[in-house]
């Protein structure tokens, strides 16, 4: 009989979909633990044997129904990768790693969080790419990246982020244009691109974004005209150093001409020339012969003709000159005739 007991005993255990999934949670901690602190510095309060969620794990935080729901661990001098296992953590709303010197790139399992509304992993080292696949955390609320290493273009799907209100990518090395899906964030309170390389024109649609307060685009290679709607942002938009930007009623721009307005709704993936249209390299190699008409043939060629048209004429003229002369000495009688050239 105890036996039988013994045997359904250990049959619940294993089972128990909460023991399951903490077993789950507290391996990928483990793995977390390994990539974030490799000299186990400071994560020794995380123990294999450990329970998450009695506190005892520094930074860890679980909710109501004992599931890993929050890691803060700002500024604990880690100086690791961010772990793939961190996708094992299916119920964390809350990750908040910034002011470390964390490094290489951003596992794309993160975004199956997909109940994460707070993601900070500012002011560290991190590199590569934003994934494109952080725009399908759907309860995503602030987006914070800011001061990375962080190469590559601004993901368009971020736009389907309908819930994100702080968007910061600013001091990274992102290039390429501004997606217009921005403005299609209609929670969207600040966005923060500053001091990165991007270029092309703002999006129209992005003035749009009903409940934008701040919009930071400082120090980018960006052009074209900036949609008037901005200027309802007042001190809330910052566009200094930009220099192909122009438009009217903004301090320090100057008005636009027509070659300045661009479609602002589909930024060229080219650079941009001063008056903010896209260029277009012809290599050097490229023998393009078009008629004069249209490239103004050029001043060379114009002065080898222009000189053999004066060296003959000149020419005739000498040998002109001689016949008469000649003329002129043999036939004294005659010289009265030669008075009918002068005028020639």
């Amino acid at each position: 009989m105890s036996f039988t007991v013994f045997l359904f005993s250990i049959l619940i255990f294993i089972t128990n979909p909460i023991w399951v999934c903490g077993n789950a949670e507290l391996g990928a901690l483990m793995n977390i633990k390994a990539s974030l602190d490799p000299e186990g510095l400071y994560l020794s309060s995380w123990a294999i044997n450990g329970d998450p969620c009695d506190g005892s794990f520094d930074g860890v935080a679980c909710n109501g129904l004992g599931r890993v729901a929050n890691i803060s661990l700002q500024g604990k001098g880690l100086s690791g990768k961010l772990s793939p296992a961190i996708a094992g953590l299916t119920h964390l709303t809350g990750l908040y790693l910034h002011y470390n010197t964390l490094y290489g790139e951003i596992p794309k399992e993160i975004s199956n969080l997909r109940n994460l509304t707070d993601l900070y992993l500012n002011v560290n080292n991190l590199s590569g790419q934003i994934p494109p696949s952080i725009g399908n955390m759907a309860n995503l609320q602030v987006l914070q990246l800011c001061y990375n290493q962080l190469t590559g273009s601004v993901p368009t799907q971020l736009g389907s982020l309908k819930k994100l209100t702080v968007l910061a990518l600013q001091s990274n090395h992102l290039t390429g244009a501004i997606p217009a899906s921005l403005g299609d964030v209609e929670m969207l309170m600040r966005l923060d691109l500053s001091f990165n390389h991007l270029f092309g024109s703002i999006p129209i649609k992005l003035a749009d974004a009903p409940l934008l307060e701040v919009l930071d685009i400082r120090n980018n290679s960006l052009s074209g005209s900036v949609p008037l709607a901005l200027k309802k942002l007042n001190e809330g938009f910052g566009y200094e150093n930009n220099l192909g930007l122009c438009g009217s009623g903004f301090a320090a721009l100057n008005p636009c001409n027509s070659s300045d307005h661009v479609n602002p709704n589909r930024p060229e993936p080219f650079g941009t020339g001063s008056a903010g249209l896209p260029t277009r390299d012809i290599p050097e190699t490229a023998n393009v012969k078009l008629p004069c008409g249209e490239t103004g043939c050029s001043n060379v060629s114009r002065s080898h003709q222009a000189s053999f048209v004066v060296g003959t004429v000149a020419v005739s003229i000498a040998l002109l000159a001689i016949g008469i002369l000649s003329f002129t000495q043999y036939r004294p009688e005659e010289a009265e005739a030669h008075d009918l050239f002068r005028g020639c």
